[in-house]
């Protein structure tokens, strides 16, 4: 699904103009990409937790040149969907 067909059915469900329901959804990504930034983790309740995680750096094989390389470490943006919404999804 695209962005703008989950914003569509948003707006089918809601009942809500797109362009409020666009502001809705730019805001709510925004919001949580500022707790990230600041170290936080953002839990919704039913859905999942965002949270930064420290990747370690490593070496690994690019597979086109057949060479070591090395990759540094970084910080990656972990989803742990919460229980309930996996069994929703799983049926």
């Amino acid at each position: 699904m695209k962005k703008s067909d989950f914003i569509e059915c948003l707006v089918h469900k809601t009942g809500e103009t797109t362009k409020k329901t666009e502001q809705f959804y730019k805001a709510f990504w925004q919001s949580i990409e500022e707790q990230l930034h600041k170290g936080k983790e953002v839990c919704l309740t039913g859905i999942g937790t965002f949270k930064m995680k420290k990747r370690e750096s490593r070496t690994s094989i690019n597979p086109a040149t057949k060479k070591t390389m090395h990759i540094p470490e970084r910080q990656v943006i972990v989803f742990k969907p919460s229980k309930s919404f996996s069994e929703r999804v799983n049926g």
